[in-house]
């Protein structure tokens, strides 16, 4: 334990590991002593992974490498309905007609 709340300006419990390590906070009200979950900040594809359709499901899956503030990575994937893999091949397109107006192309 590094510090209690109330010690100072804790608001938190502050830990450690014992022996050492990443400093983590718990909320002060003692609900949890479980690590504050780490905030995700973006998700990039996968290289070298392909997306697959699943008929059945009808779902599709995008492999994505989730990227946390702590600089920390996690494989996952994305997944989509039909629609929602609609809504994003929209999205996209629009994107990639914006990029080749940037770069003077036609669109």
């Amino acid at each position: 334990m590094v510090a209690l709340p109330g010690e100072g300006s804790a608001t938190t419990y502050h830990l450690r590991p014992p022996g050492g390590g990443t400093q983590w906070s718990a909320p002060a009200d003692g609900t949890t002593l479980k690590p504050v979950p780490v905030k995700a900040t973006h998700a990039t594809l996968l290289a070298g992974r392909d997306a697959v359709y699943d008929p059945r499901a009808q779902q599709g899956s995008v492999p994505v490498e989730f990227h946390f503030d702590d600089g920390s990575t996690l494989n996952g994937a994305l997944i989509l309905t039909t629609a929602e893999l609609e809504r994003l091949y929209a999205q996209t397109s629009r994107l990639l007609d914006a990029h080749e107006r940037a770069l003077g192309g036609a669109s």
